[in-house]
């Protein structure tokens, strides 16, 4: 009988099995990316090269609320998120300066720190959003007070130049609002974004464009456009990305509209195009 050489099949090694999610998540992340078998990808990278990952997670989860999709597709979502602040919390573990415990500490602190008078000792007197978002900023600057924020400091110090540019815009005039910077009424507002207008008109219509000029009174427009809707406590971002939504949605009916009539958008007249929208947009009032 010839001697046969075995080769045993190489294991794969045990990640703990620990008995909560959350826990086993982690103990997912520090094997790949601590583990002389882990994970090449995941061990190279830092939190600056995670960051669009971050924003992208934190889009899509958006995008899920804004279809609808939050008992199939938001768990997912939420965990891809979930995974992002593991990834980080690991990354600076590795280097000794903070775990996600520690995270989650930290946000427990602010909360009990921002709810005097829900989780603290402050009697819970405050019931109305109004009250409880007054008491919230006041809280807020303290904390910057402590951080050694001096008296000099801009209210809009913290404001990250990081954000979406619609998104900064909405809380630039936000702080300002709260600090006494603030439209008495609509009316006011709209007659405002009609001069920024009306000033843009004016830059298209020189005799010499300058785009700079141009590019400036639609950065103004778009900025009352944005405090408009904060005005009336509208998400400009939100709105805008639900408006892209019903853009796409009514693009495509149209585009498949003009693929069974054997034609294109270039091509086929207007009539047609427009018909097919309004299709459109009659089957999104028939799904309300």
């Amino acid at each position: 009988m010839k001697n046969r050489k075995t080769t045993a099949a190489k294991k794969k090694p045990v990640v703990t099995k620990a008995a909560r999610p959350i826990d086993r998540l982690l103990d997912i992340m520090h094997y790949l990316r601590n583990h002389k078998d882990g994970c090449a990808w995941t061990q190279e990278q830092t939190h600056r090269s995670l960051s669009p990952y971050l924003v992208e997670e934190a889009y899509e989860t958006a995008d899920i609320i804004d279809q609808g999709k939050v008992d199939d597709q938001l768990r997912d979502e939420l965990g891809d998120v979930l995974l992002q602040v593991v990834f980080h919390a690991a990354i600076a573990e590795g280097r000794k300066s903070f775990d996600f415990e520690d995270i989650a500490q930290a946000i427990v602190d602010k909360l009990e720190r921002r709810y005097p008078t829900i989780l603290g000792d402050e009697a819970n007197t405050l019931k109305t959003p109004e009250e409880i978002d007054r008491r919230w900023e006041e809280i807020k600057a303290e904390e910057r007070k402590k951080k050694g924020v001096t008296k000099n400091a801009s209210i809009l110090d913290e404001i990250s130049t990081a954000l979406p540019a619609l998104l900064r815009a909405n809380k630039l005039k936000g702080r300002a609002a709260k600090a006494g910077w603030e439209w008495p009424d609509t009316t006011m507002l709209l007659d405002k974004i009609a001069e920024e207008v009306g000033e843009l008109q004016d830059e298209i219509n020189a005799k010499k464009t300058d785009k700079q000029k141009v590019s400036n009174e639609l950065g103004d427009l778009m900025f009352m456009i944005v405090d408009f809707a904060r005005w009336h406590g509208i998400d400009a971002e939100d709105a805008l990305r639900e408006t892209n939504n019903r853009f796409e949605r009514r693009f495509r009916h149209m585009e498949q509209g003009l693929k069974k009539r054997k034609t294109t958008i270039k091509d086929a007249p207007r009539s047609l195009r427009r018909s097919l929208w309004d299709e459109a947009k009659a089957l999104e009032k028939k799904k309300k």
